[in-house]
């Protein structure tokens, strides 16, 4: 898995919060000067298609940590299966609602909006606002334009940095992540920091916010967020050649495979898919995932999916896992 590269005080917010996922690209603010706070926060994720495989769960967010311990953060999450909540099934599509992590005694409890279903191409727009009137800031998420989930939060913090990220859950595989965008962002500070760029991060990021008001107010067109690829925990077992060969893996699906060690086989590909990790069983699971697969062959980086087995042929330095 790749190293956080959140590096600034909005990762203080953040440590106790998601200790156990790992995180992948970003870009960070924060800490507010002393006595200050972000009054606003507006941005727009232009959704991404889905990663594959499609196996653990990755929620893209943009947040806030607050003086509290909360971390306000509207999640726009991918996940394989039926999981909790209203979204149900999502697989290829994504589950969007407004959320915060709240402090609750001495533990932390996910709470949240309505929850809607959306798909890669969508525009999701988060909005916090800080409401005078009741401490506490109110949340907003938009879908192409629409309102579609609010919430309201954290009565008594306050905002004291802000920045996006991508979130794997400790266990599972993310897959590749692709490259994705957030536009229209705006950041309203309570008083004017002219050097709150100083706590701007970029991991894995380009783009940056900038202002033209003497620092009270911070927006940036595009915030471009790279690629990563999240691998299997180390703890997940794994075919190595050519201990391997000819043994029998059973996948995360409860299917069994004939592991091979320099060779493959002529069958027919419904798809090839690239693979970076150098590992059988990450093919094995995009062909979990694809119907009429009957194995797959793993050559340099790219897995080969099989709609037929064909005939068995030596090949150095290749792997391949055929369904029993």
């Amino acid at each position: 898995m790749p190293p956080s590269h959140i590096a600034t005080a909005f990762a203080l917010a953040l440590v106790a919060a998601v200790a156990d996922a790992a995180m992948g690209n970003a870009f960070s603010s924060g800490p507010t000067a002393d006595g200050n706070f972000i009054r606003l926060a507006n941005s727009t994720l232009v959704v991404p298609e889905a990663p594959v495989p499609q196996v653990g769960l990755l929620s893209l967010w943009a947040g806030m940590g607050m003086s509290n311990g909360d971390l306000i953060q509207a999640l726009v999450e991918s996940y394989d299966g039926v999981a909790d909540g209203e979204c149900g099934l999502v697989h290829g599509d994504w589950c969007t609602y407004a959320s915060v992590l709240e402090i609750v005694g001495c533990d932390q409890e996910q709470l949240g909006g309505r929850q809607i279903k959306t798909k890669p191409g969508d525009h999701v727009t988060l909005s916090y606002m800080y409401n005078d009137r009741t401490d506490a800031y109110d949340q907003y998420v938009y879908v192409n334009g629409v309102q579609t989930s609010n919430y309201t939060s954290s009565k008594g913090g306050k905002a004291l940095g802000w920045g996006t990220a991508e979130e794997c859950q400790p266990d599972y595989p993310c897959g590749l992540i692709p490259a994705h965008d957030w536009v229209d962002v705006v950041l309203e500070l309570e008083k004017a920091q002219p050097n709150y760029s100083d706590t701007f991060g970029n991991g894995g990021s380009t783009g940056t916010l900038k202002t033209t008001d003497g620092g009270k107010t911070w927006t940036g067109s595009k915030l471009h967020i790279n690629e990563v690829y999240f691998d299997y925990p180390i703890t997940y077992d794994t075919p190595i050649c050519p201990e391997a060969n000819a043994t029998t893996y059973t996948s995360r699906a409860n299917r069994s495979y004939t592991v091979g060690c320099d060779i493959r086989y002529t069958g027919s590909d419904i798809k090839t898919v690239g693979e970076k990790s150098g590992k059988i069983a990450d093919c094995v699971v995009y062909c979990d995932q694809v119907e009429g697969c009957v194995g797959v062959v793993l050559q340099d980086t790219t897995c080969h999916l099989k709609s037929s087995k064909g005939q068995q042929v030596s090949a150095q330095g290749v792997q391949a896992a055929i369904l029993q």
